[in-house]
């Protein structure tokens, strides 16, 4: 009790209150200042993502996707049809078509690659197509130099050997949007059947 009523005392008195009421003031300013710099810190971060980030806000989908030929040892074309949504928000620049580990390492042709809008007629579009290809890795890199349009369908054509011995062969599609440091979008697996040699699946 002589505790509490030694600090009452001291808070009643004039001289001492005048510093106490001086640095509540204080801690009120600086939580507001604080306040004010999360607010703007945190729009400013709002405004930098949406200038130097660039992504779909509706994912683009694999519709559909097969090869023209099933034989072994033959050259097929390899087709991958990829819809972009409209409320995508942005336009489709790069496709990565990676083949999953298997067996055998399908060869693909990149200067036989093409791309098309589909609509009531193919429109062809330009594009760069290169290989990546190592011991752990083997993709086909699709850049588009005419970027598809949010509700845009897109087929693409890769020629390609099948495998030699068939069997269920996979390959993992992964798109960009364009512009500045562009966030990939991982759409799934398109799965292919190839036949064993000797006319069996």
């Amino acid at each position: 009790m002589k505790i509490f009523q030694t600090i009452k005392n001291f808070v009643k008195s004039s001289n001492y209150f005048f510093f106490f009421a001086v640095f509540i003031c204080f801690s009120d300013l600086f939580l507001l200042v604080n306040n004010q710099h999360k607010a703007f810190s945190k729009s400013l971060l709002t405004q930098v993502l949406a200038t130097d980030i660039n992504f779909f806000r509706a994912s683009p989908r694999l519709i559909r996707s097969h090869p023209t030929y099933t034989f072994p040892d033959v050259i097929s074309t390899y087709i991958f049809d990829i819809e972009i949504p409209e409320n995508a928000d942005n336009n489709l620049k790069k496709i990565v078509i990676n083949q999953q580990q298997n067996t055998e390492t399908i060869t693909f042709f990149p200067d036989k690659t093409k791309a098309f809008i589909l609509n009531k007629y193919q429109k062809p579009l330009d594009l760069n197509s290169t290989l990546n290809v190592s011991d752990n890795q083997n993709e086909i890199i699709i850049n588009l130099l005419q970027p598809a349009t949010p509700g845009d369908k897109i087929r693409l054509t890769i020629k390609a050997r099948n495998p030699l011995y068939g069997g269920i062969y996979q390959f993992g599609i992964t798109v960009y949007p364009e512009g500045n440091n562009p966030q990939s979008l991982y759409l799934g697996i398109a799965r292919f059947h190839f036949d064993m040699r000797g006319g069996r699946l």
